[in-house]
């Protein structure tokens, strides 16, 4: 016999049989003085109220007109949101329904939904149930009206795959664990000041070069934002992270589009000047002015750029003035020095080309005139922007090389630019920062250094204080 046939067969006769004990249990009642309780009905052997789609179907669970289920509290004239088997894309979760006031939504209630386009929370939701929207791959825009709502549940609106933006209530408090998981598509969310929990992996899935965290600085959403590399900032508005740049010839920036809506179309105005790809990157050129636009959903935005011809003077003049600033503490300008260092010097490859090096590698003006340096080069370039803020730092030889100590707040700790730059696949024009030889410790460089250990102070302390600032 057909499976499908046995299958629908066995399904008629549980019908059956349940429609009869119904019956039998009506008929018996005044017999036997028994209350009576609400039968499942056919098709519902479970109880699930998600399979409910007419008005009244029990006392306590109802469907508006419009498609929205609803379930009683039992004690209480409040009901919450259980279903939707409605056929409108744009829901709206009124205040009231049927005399009960709408406090919550269930979770799951709309979970894999494929209707939904938009929905609107009305301002009675005091809570919302796991997993409530999740799946609903074609839900755009979430509108809260409520500000009761103290939590953003664990999977909320886990793979909203076209979820554009969303604005939290000031009441909420937490978000749970992948509430905003693989919303590939959003662009903006902001965050009160008041989230002070974020559940694993909240934010997991999500566009790094599109999604912008809308939070206040120093803010738990702005420290979590950076821990997952998106982009954090403190206006809605579709803006660039820097309206003007200044730098030296051969160096690299990076400018970023915060909240944009759309795609974002790059291109530079003066491209002998400064070039830039269509991620943002910027490479100067030459000394001189150059305009770099950025174009989303309609709007245009402009940068402007400066570069200055490479040399000591111009190099000192941008490291102070961009990247590392009076404002920063102790801990920001070492690695500000770092970087800058890493990313804008590289090996001289003469030493490996004919085992002699040029007098001006050696020197501070050899990795800031011209941008190659050896060792010795890098650490002493290292001490003078150190020096201009007042921060201590000591070169360090042995073993035929050399590298700096650093002082924060009474504490030495090793940093080693030169290793920190390695010469990566052959190429002497290595970009990426490295922090393998940075803030460590004496045991630490033990294991790669040699040095006179009683001839420069002890570095024992293997956590810098990252708020201090020399006055």
């Amino acid at each position: 016999m057909d499976k499908k046939f046995i299958l629908e067969s066995n399904f008629t006769k549980n019908t059956i049989i349940k429609a009869a004990m119904c019956l039998l249990f009506l008929v018996l009642i005044p017999a036997t003085g028994i209350k009576p309780v609400h039968c499942t009905g056919a098709g519902m052997a479970d109880g699930s109220i998600n399979n409910i789609t007419s008005n009244n179907t029990s006392d306590n669970v109802f469907t508006s007109g419009e498609g929205i289920v609803y379930k009683a509290i039992e004690g209480t004239n409040k009901c919450q949101v259980v279903s939707y088997t409605g056929n409108s894309g744009n829901v709206i979760i009124p205040d009231e329904y049927n005399g009960y006031t709408v406090t919550a939504v269930a979770g799951g209630s709309f979970r894999g939904n494929e209707i939904i386009t938009s929905i609107v929370i009305g301002s009675n939701i005091e809570s919302i149930g796991s997993g409530a929207f999740s799946y609903c791959g074609y839900l755009k825009s979430v509108e809260f009206k409520s500000n009761q709502i103290k939590a953003i549940p664990a999977n909320c609106f886990e793979a909203c795959a076209s979820l554009k933006k969303i604005e939290l209530p000031g009441s909420v408090k937490k978000a749970g664990s992948r509430a905003f998981a693989f919303c590939t598509s959003m662009y903006q969310i902001i965050i009160p000041g008041q989230v002070t929990s974020f559940g694993k992996e909240v934010f997991y899935g999500c566009n790094k070069n599109r999604l912008t965290v809308v939070a206040e600085t120093g803010s738990k959403a702005e420290k979590t934002a950076k821990k997952y590399g998106l982009l954090v900032t403190g206006t809605s508005q579709t803006v660039l992270s820097s309206n003007s740049l200044i730098d030296i010839e051969g160096a690299q920036d990076k400018i970023y589009v915060y909240s944009a809506p759309s795609k974002i179309k790059w291109k530079s105005l003066d491209p002998g000047t400064a070039k830039v790809d269509q991620n943002g990157r910027v490479k100067t050129l030459k000394a001189g002015k150059a305009v770099i636009t950025a174009k989303t959903a309609g709007m245009e935005l402009k940068c402007r750029v400066k570069v200055y011809k490479r040399n000591k003077k111009n190099c000192l003049k941008v490291i102070y003035s961009k990247y590392v600033r009076k404002e920063m503490t102790d801990y920001e300008k070492v690695y500000a020095a770092h970087a800058w260092l890493v990313q804008n010097v590289k090996y001289d490859k003469t030493l490996y080309k004919t085992g002699t090096v040029p007098a001006i590698s050696h020197t501070a003006e050899g990795a800031l005139d011209r941008g190659i340096a050896v060792c010795d080069g890098y650490t002493k370039a290292f001490i003078i922007i150190m020096g201009h803020y007042g921060i201590k730092s000591q070169m360090v030889t042995g073993g035929a090389h050399a590298w700096n100590i650093v002082k924060i707040k009474n504490k030495w700790y090793h940093v080693d630019c030169t290793y920190d730059d390695p010469i990566v696949n052959g190429s002497f024009n290595n970009r990426n920062v490295f922090l393998d030889f940075f803030l460590k410790t004496d045991k630490e460089m033990k294991i790669t250094h040699i040095w006179d250990y009683n001839a420069y102070p002890k570095c024992n302390s293997k956590k810098a204080d990252k708020s201090y600032r020399t006055e």
